[in-house]
């Protein structure tokens, strides 16, 4: 799948979208383009009434018509009436803004009733690489440190889930170690064997590893090294061992190559958009319209 297929043709997105603590203007200006480019309406929950800030984008009637303000004295009013509303779906995606990550996983994670039946969050990441020929997603880069085997398994079985609801008809997922070639020395190599066999069956996705990254994603680094593989060079999805490997190559995709990306937590009963406070405009806009697409 090609990265700009999410992120094009999204006039007939609809959805509400709770976007937790709007109050600086990077969140504003995401928004404002979500308005923009789609039939979304956005629901602010915070403190601070943002009115103002809103005001300065000089934005049309028929936009602001779709902003709907919920502003409370104390966070715990602001939290419990996003709860409710995401509860009764009047509210359909939760967003991040301007608060830290660890607080609106917190959040999430009190609240059972927001889990879907796996019981298991994982963070995905959609790049847009130029050098690669389709979509790449990489999990995990923000959420699991050090995910056990189980773990990885339930990262592989959200992403199926959400690779068949935005159009996926079959997954390549690679296991990402340092070699491709389980060895006691190098755990990941041989938790990336167990993993693979685990899925050996399956119609869907083919999962294979363990691959060294330049293995995964490039056939020809594949073929020297004699490495026989359905999907090596051609993969869709890699599973990463380790949270410093994800995060770490996630920031080396979008720094030094440039890379467009859209982020999502999986495995809740709704897309939640948790993206850095340092993520650029259109990479929170990517992430929310992502999480529209997932909608439909």
């Amino acid at each position: 799948m090609e990265f700009e297929t999410l992120i094009s043709n999204t006039k007939e997105l609809q959805g509400n979208i709770g976007v937790l603590f709007a109050n600086d203007e990077k969140t504003i200006a995401a928004i404002v383009q979500l308005l923009k480019q789609t039939k979304c309406h956005v629901t602010l929950y915070g403190t601070k009434d943002p009115t103002e800030l809103i005001r300065s984008f000089n934005i049309e009637g028929d936009l602001l018509s779709r902003i709907h303000l919920r502003t409370f004295h104390e966070r715990e009013d602001v939290f419990k009436k996003c709860a409710d509303d995401l509860n009764s779906e009047q509210t359909h995606i939760l967003m991040k803004g301007n608060l830290p990550s660890s607080e609106i996983l917190s959040f999430v994670l009190k609240h059972k009733s927001f889990m879907d039946e796996r019981r298991f969050l994982n963070h995905v990441s959609c790049f847009d690489i130029p050098s690669y020929h389709k979509m790449l997603i990489i999990s995990d880069v923000a959420l699991n440190v050090k995910p056990s085997i189980d773990d990885r398994i339930h990262m592989i079985e959200n992403i199926e889930s959400f690779a068949k609801n935005i159009g996926y008809k079959s997954l390549n997922v690679g296991l990402l170690s340092s070699l491709e070639h389980p060895t006691t020395k190098i755990p990941s190599s041989v938790d990336a064997a167990e993993i693979a066999a685990h899925f050996k069956q399956h119609n869907f996705l083919k999962v294979e590893g363990p691959f060294a990254f330049d293995n995964a994603i490039d056939k020809e680094s594949a073929i020297e090294k004699g490495i026989e593989s359905e999907i090596a060079g051609d993969v869709d999805v890699l599973i990463v061992p380790h949270l410093d490997v994800g995060n770490t190559l996630y920031k080396s995709l979008t720094y030094f190559a440039n890379a467009q990306t859209a982020n999502l937590i999986l495995g809740s009963k709704f897309p939640i958009v948790l993206t850095s406070r340092a993520d650029s405009i259109q990479n929170k806009v990517n992430s929310a319209i992502l999480a529209l697409h997932t909608l439909k």
